[in-house]
């Protein structure tokens, strides 16, 4: 089974955290994915969208199952919920769709509780803080998650008993120039009293943070500021922004399971919200302090044995990749090590190190296991009736924490090196790309090149020509397929039977798709505002998607690069005026068919050598444009008369030749007795005020030779002196 995933931009951490419970959830059944990336980096470096492209191979695709759309990414990308759904409408019935972070009319969409997170974070203020005037940025117009966000905020102050007051209201678009906007809008516009400011994502509250610093406004001192996302930048700002934690990688892992579920023809929800989690940080004024303090909770009037109340506050701690089962029993076997009788320190360091080591297998955040240690150390400290020894528990709880920062420090070092190393490897691969000047040379280097980044597959589909940006008719039909898989190369030029965009891998030869489970990127190829073709590489968690960037780029440039110097070979050895092959040209094709035909056929190569009649007579008469005229109509009579085949050349002036090859002598006359019979149906449409006319040589190679065939012009060019002259005479006997 194979699943499609539409990115609007895979360099943005929400949707890499769907992608990756995605791609959590085709592991377990076995599902292969395609990844189709709806934006590429222009040359302004700005993301410019790509969702035709990939809309075209969604419509035409004969190996998807169904589509996950990060529809409310994309909606804000592309400027408006209608083009989604015009897009979306286009789809084949026969291919279910899944809507991420935003609800489209007939299609399952999976939400975060959006309403809920922002509701916390404004009730959060109101009642932990005690704030009353609370200014609220909000998201685009007419975008799901920012009206249902909008909603949170009205519905937490009316539970509050605080009037709804438009004027708090501030446009916003999730970007860092809207939330500059309403800074300004807020401050020195509206100039109204507040004393929070709660925005409708991240990035918003990271500006306006920074945008009040500049200002001189202290933030949680003088106004506090909540966000929504936990976006990663969130916790490493200074100060730290309290945020709605939106579970991306649950939202993954369930929009896989309802695409699944539909597949199997099983009913889902319209709409499933996955709860937001709000986390309170400093920019609200929630400053660090201990797990479990006991002067905190001791007015709780609920009493807990030391066991459930750890549990309870470390099963939520744990990333989503870790199951709860797993979690509950390293947590547990923790807590018996604490409580046990005697406690030893050395085998509780001998276990959490064992932990640690399983736990590197699923997840390289570290930080959880301070958190985890803190619960442990405030615990201890409240329950200390409940273990024999705390002081000694508490200094090994200090001892451990030294084991997870060892433990972290050497997943760094190791993540270091690698990124050097994969850095280093990369910077090879694209300086070798930039030398790249044709395709016959890319298909080989990528073979070789691309392994050396880890990627071992590549499929590239070049377009029969480039494509303009914005072309409403562009025709994507991939002319040309390069790459690898494995060890199986493809260098395939030509080849109509290419399917459009990739649609069906089982009609490329050789490419077996079900050969392993395949994760996909599917990447548009662009150098500035041209669209070449699309490139599938496959996807590896441990490669950056700058990486993959990169590589775009510089496979991008090197096609460009080739196409370039193909335009300029071909100007090289062609004739401007009439299209054909110039003197250069036509001896370059020829001698590499006379090897050809040495190799491979039994054919019989001739020599046609032509002169036009009367040029001079147009040329005195009706000036040289017209003589360039009746030059390019000659040019057009051969081409229309002469097989695809057959080579034709422009020597210069008038003259003009022709390689072919034939059967048999009498087959070669009857080329000649056909382009005479054409050149009369020609003249007989009276085009001109004169005919165009030639004298005709014809000679047959003894051998596909350099040697014979140079003899042969020779021949040729004697016949065509004799007919000239009986032409001549011919013409004074009738005078």
């Amino acid at each position: 089974m194979t699943f499609g995933v539409l990115f609007s931009n895979a360099d943005n951490f929400a949707q890499m955290e769907m992608w990756r419970g995605i791609n959590e959830y085709a592991k377990q059944h076995d599902i292969h994915l395609i990844a189709y990336m709806g934006t590429y980096q222009s040359s302004h470096l700005d993301l410019a969208s790509h969702m035709d492209t990939c809309f075209d191979s969604i419509y035409t695709s004969k190996h998807l199952d169904g589509v996950i759309l990060f529809s409310g990414f994309i909606s804000h990308l592309i400027g408006g919920d209608k083009i989604l759904n015009s897009y979306v409408k286009k789809i084949p019935e026969h291919i279910p769709c899944i809507s991420l972070s935003q609800i489209i009319p007939g299609v399952p969409s999976i939400l975060a509780d959006n309403i809920g997170g922002i509701y916390s974070a404004v009730d959060h203020l109101i009642k932990t803080h005690g704030k009353k005037q609370i200014a609220f940025v909000k998201g685009p117009d007419g975008h799901q998650e920012a009206e249902d966000r909008l909603i949170g905020y009205k519905k937490a102050l009316a539970d509050n008993g605080i009037p709804f007051d438009a004027n708090y209201v501030l446009p916003g678009d999730f970007s860092h120039e809207g939330a500059r906007r309403a800074t300004v809008e807020l401050l020195d516009n509206r100039k109204i009293p507040f004393d929070a400011v709660a925005t409708s994502d991240d990035i918003s509250a990271i500006q306006i943070l920074t945008e009040f610093k500049r200002r001189g406004i202290q933030v949680p001192t003088d106004i506090a500021i909540t966000g929504f996302d936990d976006d990663r930048d969130a916790a490493t700002c200074i100060p730290s922004v309290s945020t709605s934690k939106q579970n991306f990688y649950e939202m993954g892992i369930e929009s896989a399971n309802t695409l699944l579920t539909i597949i199997n023809g099983e009913k889902v929800d319209a709409v499933k919200y996955v709860p937001s989690v709000f986390i309170a940080r400093q920019s609200c004024g929630c400053f660090k302090r201990d797990y479990g303090d006991a002067e905190a909770e001791s007015d709780s009037a609920e009493t807990e044995a030391f066991t459930p109340y750890v549990l309870k506050k470390l099963l939520p701690l744990f990333p989503a990749e870790i199951s709860p089962k797993r979690a509950q029993n390293w947590i547990t076997q923790l807590i018996r090590k604490v409580v046990g009788t005697p406690f030893k320190k050395v085998e509780f360091l001998n276990l959490l190190d064992e932990i640690l080591v399983g736990y590197s297998h699923r997840s390289k955040d570290y930080t959880v296991w301070h958190e985890l240690l803190n619960v442990f150390m405030a615990s201890t400290q409240r329950y200390k009736e409940d273990i024999q020894n705390p002081h000694r528990v508490l200094e090994t709880l200090l001892h451990a924490v030294t084991l997870v920062n060892d433990i972290s420090a050497n997943e760094d070092k190791v993540r270091e090196n690698l990124a050097s190393d994969s850095r280093l490897a990369l910077r090879r691969v694209t300086s070798a790309l930039v030398l790249i000047f044709d395709i016959d040379t890319m298909a080989d280097e990528i073979c070789r090149l691309l392994p050396e980044v880890q990627i071992n597959m590549a499929l590239i589909g070049l377009y029969s020509n480039p494509i303009r940006s914005g072309d409403a008719d562009a025709n994507r039909t991939i002319d040309t397929l390069i790459g690898f898989d494995g060890d199986t190369r493809f260098n395939m030029k030509h080849n109509s039977w290419n399917p459009i965009m990739f649609s069906d891998f089982s009609t490329i030869d050789k490419f077996d798709f079900n050969r392993e489970r395949r994760m996909l990127f599917f990447i548009p190829l662009f150098f500035k505002d041209e669209e070449l073709g699309v490139i599938f590489l496959p996807y590896d968690p441990e490669i950056t998607v700058h990486a993959y960037e990169t590589l775009r780029v510089n496979i991008s440039t090197a096609i460009k690069g080739a196409e370039l110097l193909t335009k300029i070979q071909t100007l090289s050895i062609t004739d401007e005026l009439t299209g054909l092959l110039n003197r250069r040209g036509f001896f370059q094709f020829v001698y590499s068919r006379m090897d050809f035909m040495r190799r491979n056929s039994d054919m019989i190569p001739t020599v046609m050598f032509m002169d036009m009649d009367g040029l001079k007579m147009i040329n005195d008469t009706y000036g040289h444009k017209e003589g360039d005229k009746a030059i390019a109509a000659f040019a057009h009579i051969l081409k229309e008369t002469l097989r695809k085949e057959d080579i034709i050349g422009r020597m210069g002036g008038d003259e003009f030749i022709v390689f072919s090859s034939v059967k048999s002598k009498e087959t070669g006359e009857h080329v000649a007795t056909r382009l005479r019979v054409k050149i009369d149906e020609y003249n007989a449409r009276g085009f001109h005020p004169y005919k165009v006319q030639c004298s005709i040589g014809s000679v047959v190679l003894e051998e596909a030779t350099k040697e014979c065939f140079e003899t042969a012009i020779l021949s040729a060019d004697n016949v065509l002196y004799e007919e000239k002259m009986r032409k001549k005479k011919e013409g004074s006997s009738r005078q």
